[in-house]
């Protein structure tokens, strides 16, 4: 069953209830009074009669039924000479024995004398079908027998009208349930609108529909359901692509890296076998022994270089403040070939760092940018502030990198120019260190460039309090 059908049974059932124990109590207490007024009027009745019968038959002497039976009979003739027939009573002696009676011949015997065995002040009720009657009793006092008096009242009026407030009632709660249910049931979709809403959405979205979302605008809390549905779809395509572009850069890798390994193995076999083969000229022997260092040498780097990845997805460095100029001049040191092209500029500031991986960082920052430059163009290393934020940099003037390719190089073995990054001994991962150097000081690489006019690498850094 939906949940629009049980929210409408949810409000029409109680109103259903409430509806019949009211009407049913509100007619039975409506009966009850009328039959109890009944009973004061037929009582008064009954009473004024009583009277009227015990004047007629106190001169009776013994209990002669004939002459009771006859002072009944003018009693009767008299009532009707005033106008006041169509009494129905008996009179019945001690024994149960009818002495008079106008009573219908419909009405059981034995009820009357059940009448009479109860006493006064009861009231009984003979249904005969077509008619209701209500039967009082009362005896005949101050005469010289014991006799009962049992009058019976009509009242089929009584029991009609309870009947036809039950059809009434009937009529009007089917009615008022109708339409209860009718709306009920639009209240229902109107409330249950959103959740079919997040339902199709969650379906949509569960089938691939990436785009799919809830649009609910009800002001209440499924509003903010829907829009928790919302965000939640949103966290999930966002971590669903994030994924999917960690799973490409990850077979990117995987190929990439096969293809490193791939290009040294095949020297190292092919010199290798070429000396195996058999006595090759000494020239021979000394450049294949040159070439199989060299690629032995290409893979030791790798080797070097992905340990030091790793250890850089690790976390876990140490910083500490240290001085500028001291990171710029193990830089220069470590490249004296490079060293006449190197320029600094800009602050000396003191930066909260790790030295060895600062000074790796824009060590591998000047290679690439002295690899870019082949002319022997200026590298200019600098430190200045850039809206208030601290950043170092390093500028090279060489052919620059086309836009949709600067994001490409943070990729691990990417090369922009492969050929001329092989000759000159690079692995593609030098940038990809960086950018993990930088996370791991909790900064990240920023890159400009501009095709025939140059490249810039920038990183904001954290600033220390001065060395004293």
């Amino acid at each position: 069953m939906k949940f629009a059908h049980k929210l409408t049974l949810a409000i029409v059932l109680p109103l259903c209830v409430a509806l019949s124990l009211g009407g049913t109590w509100s007619i039975h207490q409506n009966f009850l009074e009328a039959l109890d007024t009944a009973v004061r009027t037929n009582s008064s009745a009954q009473m004024r009669q009583r009277y009227a019968l015990e004047n007629e038959l106190t001169d009776v002497q013994g209990d002669s039924a004939n002459e009771i039976y006859t002072r009944l009979c003018i009693y009767e003739q008299e009532q009707r000479t005033l106008g006041e027939e169509g009494q129905l009573f008996t009179v019945m002696g001690e024994n149960g024995t009818v002495l008079y009676s106008t009573m219908p011949l419909d009405i059981p015997y034995r009820e009357q004398q059940q009448a009479v065995t109860t006493g006064e002040d009861r009231v009984f009720y003979v249904d005969t079908g077509a008619t209701k009657y209500q039967l009082l009793t009362t005896p005949l006092r101050g005469l010289s027998r014991t006799m009962w008096l049992v009058n019976v009242y009509d009242v089929t009026a009584q029991f009609a009208e309870r009947d036809r407030q039950v059809r009434q009632h009937l009529t009007l709660e089917g009615v008022a349930l109708l339409l209860a249910g009718a709306a009920a049931a639009l209240m229902a979709r109107l409330l249950t609108r959103p959740l079919h809403q997040l339902e199709l959405a969650s379906r949509a979205l569960s089938s691939g529909e990436q785009s799919a979302r809830a649009d609910i605008h009800s002001g209440d809390e499924l509003e903010q359901l829907g829009q928790a549905f919302n965000h939640m779809a949103n966290t999930l395509i966002s971590q669903m692509q994030a994924l999917e572009e960690e799973s490409a850069r990850q077979k990117r890798f995987v190929a990439a890296f096969t293809h490193e390994l791939k290009t040294p193995m095949t020297a190292i076999l092919g010199y290798a076998d070429l000396l195996r083969k058999g006595e090759q000229t000494a020239d021979k022997r000394h450049r294949a022994a040159g070439y199989i260092f060299q690629e032995a040498s290409r893979l030791e780097t790798l080797g070097q270089e992905l340990l030091q990845l790793f250890g850089l997805e690790q976390g876990g460095i140490t910083r500490e403040p240290i001085q500028l100029s001291m990171v710029w001049g193990d830089v220069i040191r470590s490249l004296p070939d490079l060293a006449g092209r190197l320029t600094v500029e800009g602050l000396d500031p003191t930066l909260r760092a790790n030295r060895s991986l600062l000074g790796t960082l824009l060590r591998n920052l000047v290679l690439n940018a002295a690899a870019a430059d082949t002319q022997g163009g200026n590298i200019r290393l600098w430190c200045d502030r850039r809206d208030g934020v601290l950043c170092l940099g390093v500028t090279d003037t060489g052919p620059g990198i086309p836009a949709e390719e600067l994001e490409k190089l943070r990729e691990p073995f990417y090369r922009l120019d492969k050929s001329r990054s092989r000759q000159n001994g690079g692995n593609g991962l030098g940038l990809t260190i960086c950018e993990h150097i930088a996370q791991a000081h909790g900064t990240t690489l920023r890159m400009e460039s501009e095709v025939g006019k140059g490249t810039t690498v920038w990183i904001p850094w954290e600033e220390a309090e001065p060395c004293v």
